[in-house]
């Protein structure tokens, strides 16, 4: 049953100081800080499918029901996603429940105790999966079933705002860390080219990096998006191993893609060991990607990617009707923070949804500087404001 909400218009930009705040060492006090508990936790068994994912629940000491927020993880790095023990997700889990707010955070499928195969998890997935968990909480008879909402950072910033827009019944609201409004494609150039001045990489190497950036972009995709710019960046260039992956890209040679695969393999390996290739992340995730992929497999799951990493994102932010708040460092250099901000201004104005909170922190990036004090006071005030908004719904 879908429950309607009426939320009092929250929609501005904030540029927030560096400033202290209280709360600052609500993790350092522990679960019990003298005979003061400031949190109880439990362990939980939450059904996905087929598999079961392993979660841990915290919540407020007071009498529930509470609302509750269910933790979204980034994009999966050498490792696979992160987990429970995550210090980042403990953390946010014990401040959440000290304001009163429950918190579940899990091990995605393939990781810590879940059980399931850890690979690539397409966006899709990972939005039915978010759903999955919120729907456990909300059938928890200690948590407030229309008051359940995700926190998701940086590619989770993504797949939150797809869980809601599919099912916007079951997300009371959305906070977003270091999330991206732009396709997948422009975001990995735009981080390769920021990463890669930000190391102090220039002129042709520069060049270089952005180059193989686009061209794998180009790659997995049915029509090139960067050919042009491509082809006047080769120019630029002596022959190498840019130009070996050009050919593959925009060649006409009929190679089948187990071959076609294998090639572009041994020209990334090729490259990785070079200084101005760092900011690719050739050998610690996108080569150990490609070589996870099933020969048999490889046309399917290229295909797929394709389709994400020309997904727009505002085919999914506009059918967002639920309170957001969405945080960025001013000085990411994974994410465009000013067009993201601006996209994301125009998909809640064209779905008419005027609950949208946006906070810029300067000097922050895309960590924002481990969820630095004045992360904590924007997200501590606009839960309240939250709150206040629900408590008035019964008055």
């Amino acid at each position: 049953m879908r429950t309607e909400q009426t939320f009092t218009p929250l929609r501005r930009i904030v540029l927030c100081s560096l400033c202290l705040l209280l709360f600052t060492a609500v993790d350092a006090l522990g679960q019990q800080y003298g005979n003061v508990v400031l949190w109880v936790e439990r362990e939980v068994a939450i059904p996905f499918g087929e598999i079961t994912l392993y979660g841990v629940l915290s919540l407020p000491v007071s009498e529930g029901p509470h609302p509750a927020i269910a933790i979204i993880t980034g994009a999966a790095g050498t490792e696979g996603r992160a987990g429970v023990s995550s210090r980042m997700h403990i953390d946010h889990a014990h401040r959440f429940a000290v304001q009163g707010f429950a918190c579940l955070r899990y091990d995605p499928p393939g990781v810590g105790r879940s059980s399931g195969a850890r690979g690539h998890d397409t966006l899709e997935a990972r939005a039915e999966e978010a759903l999955a968990v919120a729907r456990f909480l909300q059938e928890q008879p200690d948590i407030k079933a229309g008051h359940v909402g995700l926190w998701g950072v940086s590619q989770g910033g993504w797949v939150i705002a797809m869980a809601a827009s599919d099912a916007p019944e079951t997300i009371a609201f959305l906070i977003m860390a270091s999330g991206t409004t732009v396709s997948a494609a422009e975001q990995q150039v735009f981080g390769v080219e920021m990463q890669s001045r930000a190391a102090g990489i220039v002129d042709d190497d520069l060049v270089k990096a952005v180059l193989v950036s686009r061209l794998l972009i180009d790659w997995q995709v049915p029509r090139s998006v960067f050919e042009d710019s491509n082809r006047a960046d080769l120019l630029k260039l002596e022959d190498g191993p840019w130009t070996e992956l050009a050919a593959i890209v925009y060649g006409s040679d009929a190679l089948t893609m187990d071959v076609e695969l294998a090639r572009v393999i041994a020209i990334l390996e090729a490259m990785s060991g070079e200084p101005w290739a760092v900011s690719l992340h050739l050998p610690d995730i996108y080569i150990p990607s490609l070589c996870r992929i099933p020969p048999d497999s490889a046309a399917d799951l290229i295909d797929a990617a394709a389709e994400e990493l020309l997904a727009n994102p505002g085919n999914y932010f506009e059918l967002v009707t639920c309170p957001t708040l969405a945080l960025f460092g001013e000085d990411d250099v994974l994410v465009p923070v000013e067009r993201s901000v601006a996209l994301l201004e125009e998909y809640f104005e064209t779905s008419g949804n005027d609950a949208l909170t946006i906070v810029v922190f300067p000097e922050a990036g895309h960590s924002l500087n481990d969820f630095m004090p004045s992360y904590w006071e924007a997200v501590h005030s606009w839960l309240e404001a939250l709150h206040e908004n629900w408590a008035s719904e019964h008055d």
